[in-house]
């Protein structure tokens, strides 16, 4: 019992031991030293929630393209009380143009772009994001900026016309992205092969002025162009005026294209040739209607594209008008629809204040094409709006007065009729006088074209059934593809898919 009572301490002892031993804190990992801070430096999103913003009915959010972020907010938001929501790494800071950014807090955003800065809580780190803002409709505008990504497009003008009320029109990214000069639908943008339609203009005018017939030979004795070339064989004298504007001459098929082929456009140093040269090599190398085994591509048989067409077009105009082809343009053409700044357009050096810069991509050079030598094919500059405002004028509508009379624009806007057998003779349809039309399921009932050369992307559509018109330009051409094609594919169902949302 003695022993029982000595024990009963020892055992309280023990438990107070234990006891104590479960209430110890665990060991410090940091031994003593303060949670290690931050040192990410992210921004994860940038929005304009709906809650904040009382024009903002769902949250708007960004598209990454080229390293800046894109931001489409309602065509009646006043940007400068946007109030945004920046989400960035734990711990980190926010600046927003400079200044400490205070959630919930309104900012103005009306400026050309603006920077976030973000720098990681421990302070070892900072990244610094570029913030493009602009007004529109963000279905919209979100897939451009898809477009732009998938592409590298660095910029876009895209404007869209219902009868002849142009309806959206707006400029994406930069005309000149060194110095992140925002696009707009004014910038000028070469046009490359829409050029041929205000070659045919030109041509219409003339024919209009009582000037020319399309019927009219080019060369060979009785030819406009009798005596300016050497080696006419009685193929060329065969090609007419409607031949040339048709694609139906066949001076260029089973030939390189010569107007973009070296040893035809460039002289022994490389230097462009004048057009007349151009020219002269491409009718010394077709001397005779070519012959493909199936059938003899004689004037009027079939449809084969032809820069150089539109090259001899061009020097028509200048041989009968007596002014260079950009004047006759500018003051028979343009002028009657008051456009004043479209032009036939240059090298880098050349580039006008408010004309794009041209991006090459895969080895391309944007600036190797002599625009003046190639005007009526591949040389215009013009911006979206004029474009809107060329198409109101000869649509067959006179709520804006038409320049060509309603049967010029018919013999325009109607396939050529081709002789020949087989896909692009009799049975093709999708041809007129410098245009397209009948796409097999797209722009119905229009008038359309494309443009290519390196450095440039377009495209415009007049007056479908629903009487929708459009132009979607780029400053640089990609060559690769993505889910739904090439650039030109997405360019065409982006297109179309604008015009109908306005419809």
């Amino acid at each position: 019992m003695k022993s029982l009572k000595k024990l009963i301490p020892i055992c309280i002892m023990l438990l107070a031991a234990v006891a104590c031993e479960k209430n110890d804190p665990d060991p410090d990992p940091n031994n003593g030293k303060e949670n290690p801070k931050n040192s990410a430096a992210q921004m994860t999103s940038f929005s304009f929630p709906a809650g904040y913003n009382s024009s903002i009915t769902s949250s708007t959010n960004t598209v990454l393209a080229g390293g800046v972020y894109f931001i489409t907010v309602p065509e009646n938001t006043d940007l400068t009380q946007l109030v945004p929501e920046i989400k960035v790494s734990t711990g980190a800071k926010v600046y927003l143009d400079g200044e400490a950014f205070t959630a919930g807090s309104a900012r103005d955003f009306s400026g050309s772009l603006q920077t976030v800065k973000v720098v990681s809580e421990d302070e070892s780190k900072t990244n610094t994001y570029t913030i493009c803002v602009k007004k529109g409709n963000a279905k919209i505008d979100n897939k451009v900026y898809n477009f732009m990504r998938d592409f590298n497009i660095p910029g876009v003008s895209i404007s869209i016309m219902k009868g002849s009320d142009v309806v959206y029109s707006y400029g994406y990214g930069f005309a000149v992205k060194e110095t992140m000069e925002r696009c707009t639908p004014d910038h000028l943008f070469r046009m490359a092969s829409i050029s041929k339609q205000f070659c045919a203009m030109c041509i219409m005018t003339l024919k209009e002025q009582g000037r020319l017939e399309l019927d009219q030979k080019v060369f060979g004795e009785g030819g406009i162009l009798n005596g300016i070339y050497k080696n006419i064989t009685p193929y060329h004298e065969a090609i007419t005026i409607r031949h040339l504007l048709s694609h139906s001459s066949g001076i260029c098929k089973g030939l390189d294209d010569p107007a973009f082929t070296w040893s035809y456009r460039m002289d022994a140093s490389g230097n462009p040739v004048p057009t007349d040269t151009l020219i002269q090599r491409t009718i010394n190398k077709r001397q005779n209607p070519y012959n493909d085994g199936s059938m003899t591509w004689s004037p009027g048989m079939a449809y084969n594209y032809s820069n150089v067409g539109y090259c001899i077009l061009h020097r028509i105009v200048e041989v009968i008008s007596g002014k260079d082809y950009e004047s006759f343009l500018k003051e028979d053409v343009l002028e009657k629809m008051g456009i004043t700044d479209t032009h036939i357009g240059g090298y880098k050096s050349e580039r006008r204040s408010n004309e794009c810069v041209y991006y090459s991509q895969d080895g391309t050079n944007g600036y190797s094409n002599a625009l003046r030598q190639l005007a009526g094919a591949a040389g215009i500059i013009t911006s979206t709006n004029q474009m809107m405002h060329i198409l109101a004028c000869m649509d067959g509508d006179d709520t804006v007065p038409d320049v060509f009379s309603h049967e010029t624009l018919e013999e325009m806007y109607t396939p050529y009729h081709y002789s020949g057998t087989g896909t692009y003779g009799a049975n093709y349809k999708r041809y007129g006088l410098g245009w397209r039309m009948n796409h097999s399921s797209l722009f119905q009932g229009s008038h359309y074209h494309t443009g290519n050369i390196a450095g440039t992307a377009t495209i415009w559509v007049g007056h479908t059934n629903t009487g929708m018109s459009g132009a979607f330009v780029c400053n640089s051409r990609a060559y690769n593809s993505n889910s739904s094609g090439s650039i030109d594919d997405n360019m065409y169902l982006l297109l179309d898919e604008f015009l109908k949302s306005f419809e």
